[in-house]
């Protein structure tokens, strides 16, 4: 099923798969309708890397303050020059650190965020924040650095692995992961790419075990781990003949249980090596229905595994949530995947669509809601809405230039981000975002979507 998604690949593997729209550059992640067929960055042997969050106040519905905040990117870079609007209030420019002030806002508020570039609008729901982060895709993406980092792994089977002796090597930064995985001499090269500072500190990890046929880790199959930090990686640099050493790891066994909500299939189970705050190491990719999955895995010092499972509704909607924490031995880790949002109404190829027509859908257990309205004509505005709520209307933003068109074709779909407690938690951080499809910070992670529904605009 081809899916123009909101969540765009975190790994350039993906991106020939999906289409990138409103959002796409965005938020990391495999969009619905194509979670089943493409792959997470487990397939693609990556990690995940946490981001910073901000956190920060919110104000009682009634209260009049003054709303500071700032606009950032796809990539945690600073939006300047762009509109920022709430109702009734005139509008300001972010400037150049992607700041604005807005005085005299009524609680709860909406915030609207204009790129003329990109001819869209996003906007948040609700919000009570005085101090909001609102995250906007579509902009420049920054300064873009690039480097490079070669080596060789010792230890376990080396100089001789077996045929089927798997090695694991992930670069691991806050700004960039890449994954690959070892030649049979032990060789490894990683050529990372990313944006933020211009250089780049992070650590190369590396897992290696004896497989089965179907790729899975085999009872006593760990043959050693290794783990090099603090490596600085700058612009135009290389990190060359590093040595990443494996020593000695204890196999063990994971058990867990599944339980599928009613009315959806399970398509694939994840597991990763959760190996510091800041990475993790896939190991397995089970596209099997067994819902009482038995895993071996790796006892590593400071080291836990994450699973996560994917299920798809009849709709085409699918979700993808994470259990993260578990040691290595556990048994009977509960995997409860969270259902994803559905769509309402209206129903796909409905004409005479205007500002007054509601679009409505089934909450996502615990999270915000991005809906969005994307033209098929890019010449045409496009509009995205973060909300906590199951309905919304198409905004009328013909005030700040963004008038929906006449007899326009358009599509809409709806994702779901949690565990968040509402748009104020949405506007504190850009984490929800940038993890949707890797292991977070949180003991449970989840995130979710429908696939897109079509509709023309009135006359």
């Amino acid at each position: 099923m081809h899916h123009r998604g909101l969540v765009a690949g975190a790994h350039a593997g993906w991106r020939t798969a999906i289409t990138s729209s409103l959002f796409g550059k965005l938020l990391h992640g495999c969009p619905p309708g194509v979670l089943a067929a493409c792959a997470l960055p487990a397939i693609l042997l990556a990690s995940g890397c946490s981001k910073n969050s901000t956190t920060g106040p919110a104000t009682g519905a009634g209260a009049i303050i003054t709303v500071t905040g700032r606009v950032l990117g796809q990539n945690g870079q600073t939006v300047a020059g762009i509109p920022v609007s709430i109702r009734g209030i005139p509008s300001t420019n972010t400037d150049a650190s992607g700041s604005f002030s807005i005085a005299g806002v009524a609680t709860p508020y909406d915030i609207t965020v204009v790129n003329p570039t990109q001819n869209s609008a996003l906007i948040y729901k609700g919000l009570t924040r005085s101090d909001p982060v609102l995250i906007y895709a579509g902009t420049s993406p920054g300064t873009k650095y690039t480097g490079s980092v070669t080596g060789k792994v010792t230890g376990g089977t080396f100089p001789s692995p077996g045929p089927r002796d798997v090695t694991r090597v992930v670069w691991c930064s806050p700004e960039i992961t890449q994954g690959t995985n070892a030649a049979t001499d032990g060789t490894f090269g990683f050529s990372p790419d990313w944006y933020g500072p211009s250089t780049t500190t992070g650590g190369i990890y590396a897992l290696q075990f004896t497989a089965d046929a179907a790729g899975f880790p085999v009872a006593g199959g760990y043959r050693g781990y290794g783990v090099k930090t603090a490596l600085a990686l700058a612009s135009g640099s290389a990190l060359s003949n590093q040595s990443d050493s494996l020593l000695p790891v204890t196999t063990t066994r994971l058990t867990a249980a599944v339980t599928v909500p009613a009315g959806y299939t399970l398509v694939r189970k994840e597991l990763y090596l959760q190996f510091s705050s800041t990475g993790s190491l896939q190991i397995v990719s089970d596209t099997t229905r067994n819902t009482a999955p038995s895993y071996y895995t790796p006892q590593v010092t400071g080291g836990t595994i994450s699973l996560g499972v994917v299920i798809a509704g009849t709709s085409g909607s699918e979700s993808l949530t994470w259990k993260n924490g578990s040691a290595a031995g556990a048994a009977g880790v509960p995997l409860a995947p969270v259902v994803p949002p559905e769509q309402s109404l209206p129903l796909s190829g409905v004409t005479g669509v205007d500002t007054n027509v509601t679009f409505s859908w089934t909450a996502m257990p615990g999270a915000v809601h991005v809906i969005q309205f994307v033209a098929v004509n890019q010449a045409n505005p496009s509009f995205a809405i973060i909300t906590a709520g199951t309905s919304a209307t198409i905004p009328n933003l013909k005030s700040l230039g963004l008038a929906l068109p006449a007899s326009a074709s358009y599509q809409w779909d709806v994702f779901g981000f949690g565990p968040l407690s509402g748009t104020d938690a949405a506007a504190g951080s850009i984490a929800w975002v940038t993890g949707s499809s890797i292991p977070g910070p949180a003991s449970v992670s989840y995130y979710g979507g429908t696939p897109f529904r079509t509709f023309t605009t009135a006359p």
